[in-house]
């Protein structure tokens, strides 16, 4: 095998240490960005309770205010005054469900994009392995070589000379 041999071995065995490593450390970064996006989708639920609790406290604030000028102009709580009351009331709880829908839609997309971020460091540690066995594969064929690739020799014919290949040196004598 010799020095040179020697030296493509261990240059292999490092080119597969590092293609493991590299898929192990894209593996941990997707890991880590899948949890900020998950802590991500936690803020946006935490959003999405405050977001309910303006709602409520705006509905407070216009039907008070409707009840007090309702009353400090002489009128009962009836007909007109009650129908914008009552619209006003409606139009909140409508904008807090347009909210509240596109939050959950917004918490539920960072869910998924950490779910596909997870994917991702699995696929590279996948990779790395493959290309871990690719470069062994690869260094082994290598250092055997010559014993497993056939030999070229040269002979004569009714058509002139051509080569012929047998097994026993390498491919280099093709040239």
């Amino acid at each position: 095998m010799g020095l040179v041999g020697a030296i493509i071995g261990v240059m292999g065995i490092a080119k597969a240490a590092t293609s493991l490593s590299s898929g192990y450390a894209a593996n941990a970064e997707a890991e880590y960005n899948a949890v900020v996006l998950n802590q991500q989708a936690k803020q946006i639920e935490e959003q999405k309770k405050l977001d309910s609790m303006k709602y409520d406290r705006l509905k407070r604030q216009y039907s008070g205010a409707i009840v007090s000028r309702t009353a400090a102009s002489g009128l009962e709580l009836s007909g007109s005054p009650l129908a914008v009351l009552l619209d006003t009331q409606t139009q909140i709880e409508m904008d807090r469900a347009t909210s509240q829908y596109n939050l959950e839609l917004e918490k539920r997309y960072k869910m998924s994009q950490a779910d596909i971020t997870r994917q991702r460091g699995k696929s590279a540690i996948r990779s790395g392995y493959m290309g871990a066995f690719t470069s062994l594969l690869t260094t082994g064929a290598y250092l055997t070589g010559p014993s497993l690739t056939p030999k070229v020799t040269s002979s004569g014919g009714m058509f002139g000379t051509y080569k012929k290949l047998t097994p026993s040196t390498s491919w280099s004598g093709l040239g």
